[in-house]
């Protein structure tokens, strides 16, 4: 019996989308590669000492914010800043039980308290970070997921506000302050925190034809575009991140920064922690998690080796014994020009609310 073109039609439809569409699939929104690699990963401090140093995380009284405090701790940090929405009195007390209890010198270890969803709650860190003699590593750990959609006192939907708006905000203001101690050889460190869910949130990330582009994500609908809020929120910071990076490299060969520094991202993997416990109740995410998930001190030790980077991972994202490339769709022109688009929409933003940082912006400029 002859075989009609309809039928051969959808055969070759069949065989195109297996040959092309689950490949794309996989390197656009799915790498299940990295994930499994992660998973199985078992990553190591690479620095042996931390003394004389210091070394500032945000989210301090999270999973991976807590076990990073304790690992600088545990090579003789000097000076341990533990940053946080909430007291982190806590962790502060189980590092030194375990210092005393392994006979080493307790680091000294200060205690702020920051609110990241208004702009005026973030400047409070810059201030007391004045105060200190240097500043060899920032971990900025702190970030919210949230499937219902709120707003910031700023305006802005909770995720963008958190996880993107207030930490650019945090760096920028901190970044004039990295100073690497005596005893430090490198360049001090400034790492953001990334995560695979940018790949799968990027499908909902198209540019609109007119408007803000960061609007346009935040004023998002309840459903698809929220359970991607925090996928899409932190990939609104990866390319601010390399944007920074980018700037950072240019106001030092041209003198414009009074000293060296390294800005990059690092992916701690997957963990079942506080953060990511709602996704138990939603079968996908759950998947998702149980691929990856490991224990939560595997993901930080990636997240101090992030920070405690040489000057080579400046602009990278720091993985756990390499670095990973950035997603395809940040690569391409239309990447490029979102990424322009977000460092500029949020720069107007930021002058607005925050007249202090312009000094900052025009430190950056590309000339």
């Amino acid at each position: 019996m002859a075989i009609s073109y309809t039928t051969i039609a959808v055969i070759s439809a069949v065989i195109a989308a297996v040959t092309f569409g689950i490949p794309w699939l996989l390197a656009e929104v799915f790498p299940v590669q990295s994930l499994l690699k992660q998973r199985n990963g078992r990553p190591t401090v690479t620095t042996k000492s931390y003394k004389g140093r210091t070394a500032l995380i945000t989210g301090a009284n999270g999973a991976f914010g807590s076990r990073a405090a304790k690992l600088f701790a545990e090579r003789d940090v000097e000076t341990l800043v533990l940053v946080d929405v909430r007291d982190c009195t806590a962790v502060k007390e189980q590092i030194e039980a375990e210092a005393t209890a392994n006979g080493r010198a307790k680091p000294n270890i200060l205690l702020w308290q920051i609110d990241m969803m208004t702009f005026a709650g973030c400047q409070v860190l810059a201030k007391k970070a004045k105060e200190l003699k240097n500043l060899d590593h920032v971990l900025l750990t702190a970030g919210i997921l949230s499937f219902d959609r709120r707003e910031s006192p700023e305006g802005w939907e909770t995720s963008i506000q958190v996880n993107f708006l207030s930490n650019a905000l945090i760096a920028l203001t901190l970044l004039p302050l990295l100073r690497s101690s005596p005893g430090n050889p490198t360049p001090p460190v400034l790492t953001f925190v990334t995560t695979f869910s940018v790949y799968p949130a990027s499908p909902t990330m198209g540019m609109p034809r007119t408007g803000s582009y960061l609007k346009r994500l935040s004023n998002n609908k309840p459903g698809l575009a929220q359970g991607h809020q925090y996928g899409r929120s932190k990939a609104l910071l990866l390319y601010f991140t390399r944007e920074l990076a980018a700037r950072v490299s240019a106001a030092e060969k041209q003198g414009r920064m009074k000293g060296k520094a390294t800005v990059n991202s690092a992916d701690p993997g997957s963990s079942w922690t506080g953060l990511t416990n709602p996704n138990q109740s939603m079968l996908i995410p759950r998947l998702i998690m149980n691929i990856s998930a490991r224990d939560p001190v595997i993901g930080a030790t990636a997240l101090v080796n992030g920070a405690s980077s040489s000057a080579s991972g400046h602009g990278q994202i720091m993985a756990d014994f390499d670095m990973d490339p950035y997603p395809p769709f940040m690569e391409r022109k239309s990447g490029r020009f979102a990424q322009q688009r977000v460092w500029e929409e949020t720069r107007a933003e930021l002058e607005a609310k925050v007249p202090d940082i312009k000094a900052v912006y025009e430190m950056l400029d590309r000339k």
